[in-house]
């Protein structure tokens, strides 16, 4: 089995700002996608609080609420209208995808989703970042995956409860395009959960970021198990000089670009009870 940290949604690259902590509640923003058929005028509420609002909001309207939402990771059923048989999705395509496949990745393999955060409040009828509250890297949702395919018309064809999918809609827009359909459950772990979902709320087990001192969303606080020593690194975090022991965890320099980073379970079998620890504190 491998475990994948996916770095998605709103930051300073793609959006222009990190995605909101609003009362407590995680609020993803789909990265801009001019040619996306999803707006973001058409997501749906998120704890009751409007997407395109917050979006035109904190990005003080560089990105409008008629703009196209690239809706990827497609977790939450209940973000658009959604036809019979739908199931969560996860497109990644050019060298994201050519990386995934390198390692393997396919049915069992587990997603977590993670982004920049910040928290966010609404001042006089208009959403705004706290003003000094830092950004910080938060695990937001999960797919375990079910099946594998390469985008095509053909496959469009097979599943048109995808067909909004904006890896599926114009596959030919992609190099190397391909779809992780989403699995019934996590039953593989032991954990009661369905095979793919968002995490509401900030909880501590969802933060990367270390928070004492914080250096910066990069720096991570991990479980000590995570320091590679003799075994494989987690992709893209293979140099000594990025891991620090600590007293009681594990400091890594993560990498500033890339977006999906493998670690291999059957080297790390820790990873399976960390997994399990996160879900349990989320149920609290």
């Amino acid at each position: 089995m491998k475990l994948i940290l996916s770095r998605k949604g709103f930051d300073s690259a793609n959006g222009g700002c990190p995605s909101p902590i609003i009362n407590g509640q995680l609020c993803s923003l789909p990265i801009p996608d001019a040619g996306a058929l999803t707006s973001y005028r058409k997501i749906s509420p998120l704890g009751g609080a409007p997407i395109a609002k917050i979006v035109e909001d904190l990005t003080s309207g560089r990105v409008r609420r008629g703009d196209g939402a690239h809706l990827d990771p497609d977790l939450r059923r209940d973000a658009i209208g959604r036809a019979a048989g739908w199931r969560p999705t996860f497109g990644q395509a050019g060298a994201a995808q050519s990386h995934l496949a390198r390692h393997g990745i396919g049915s069992g393999d587990l997603f977590l989703f993670f982004g920049c955060f910040r928290r966010a409040e609404k001042v006089g009828g208009a959403f705004r970042f706290v003003h000094d509250a830092p950004k910080i890297h938060v695990i937001f949702g999960w797919l375990q995956v079910g099946r594998v395919a390469r985008a095509s018309n053909d496959l469009a064809a097979e599943v048109p409860w995808a067909n909004g999918h904006p890896h599926l809609a114009a596959p030919e827009r992609y190099t190397n395009n391909t779809l992780y359909f989403a699995g019934d459950d996590l039953s593989s772990l032991g954990i009661d959960a369905s095979g793919a979902g968002t995490f509401d709320l900030l909880r501590p087990k969802l933060i990367l970021s270390q928070a004492d001192p914080y250096i910066g969303c990069s720096v991570w606080r991990l479980p000590q198990w995570f320091n590679p020593r003799a075994r494989t690194p987690l992709t893209y975090h293979g140099r000594p000089a990025r891991w620090t022991d600590c007293s009681t965890s594990t400091r890594l320099q993560s990498v500033g670009r890339g977006q999906e980073f493998v670690l291999d379970v059957e080297q790390y079998p820790e990873a399976r009870g960390w997994v399990r620890a996160i879900f349990r504190a989320v149920k609290r």
